[in-house]
This record gives C-alpha cells, structure tokens and sequence, in this order.
C-alpha cells in the first residue's frame, strides 16, 4: 500500500505541482492587473471629475463677477460674451492642477479645445437651468 501511495505521488501529484503553479501565477497577475486597471480607472475619473469642477466654478465665478452687472447695466454683447468666456477659460485653467491638465491632453489631445467645448456645454446647462426654474413669487400675507 505505501508502494502504491509513493508510485501515485511521483506519477501523478509531482508532475502536477508546476502546471498548478502556473495557474496560480496567472491567475494572481490577472488579479494584480485588474487591481491596477481598477486604479488606473479611479484616478483618470477623479481628474476628469475635478477638470470638470474647474469648468464649472470657472464659469459661475465669470457669471457672478463680470456678466451680471454687464446684463444689469444692458451691456453684455457679443464682445462682453467672448471676452466672459476667455475669462472663464483662464479662471478653469488656473483652477486645474498640471496632472488633470496632462490627463486631458492625453486623454483628448487638445486642453483648449477640451476647455471650450466643457465651458460652453457649462454655459448651457446654466441657461436651460436657469429658464427652467420658475421665479418664486412673495407669498407673504400683507
């Protein structure tokens, strides 16, 4: 029986050690891959998700501090509008740090382009936003 046993062992388990072995190293590098894809995955959408907060405080800082009083006074025409949309674009700009601003080029290419076709989408929301929002009327009892 104990011949038997060792004859089993050296024919059968020893051969089998190295391809369990190989199976356990894929399967651990699959792991270890899916783990870096999964950082890889979270880092480019915490840059993307803070470019777009950038965008999005540039513009409502643009709006609050220059194209309110210009619509106030009556004077936002089409060189108020692009010279708030500039200021918007360099506000988002100083907003980002450099390594959202290298995941953007090297995500899309071009930040600028990136940055104007955000600000205007932003702009836009804004707008559609805002108009439909009722104004609240004064309920109060005279």
């Amino acid at each position: 029986m104990k011949e038997i046993l060792t004859t089993l062992i050296q024919v059968v388990v020893i051969p089998a050690i190295p391809v369990l072995v190989g199976y356990l190293v894929k399967y651990l590098k699959a792991k270890a891959d899916q783990t870096s894809t999964a950082i890889d995955n979270e880092i480019v959408r915490r840059y993307l998700q803070e470019a777009t907060d950038a965008v999005l405080q540039a513009v409502t800082y643009t709006a609050q501090t220059y194209v309110d009083t210009l619509k106030a006074q009556g004077k936002f025409d089409e060189a108020a509008q692009k010279t708030a949309f500039n200021k918007a674009k360099d506000v988002a700009l100083s907003l980002l740090t450099e390594d959202a601003k290298q995941l953007i080029v090297d995500l899309y290419g071009d930040i600028t382009v990136w940055l104007e076709t955000k600000i205007e989408q932003t702009v836009k929301e804004q707008k559609a936003f805002t108009l439909a929002t009722p104004a609240v009327e004064s309920t109060a009892v005279e």
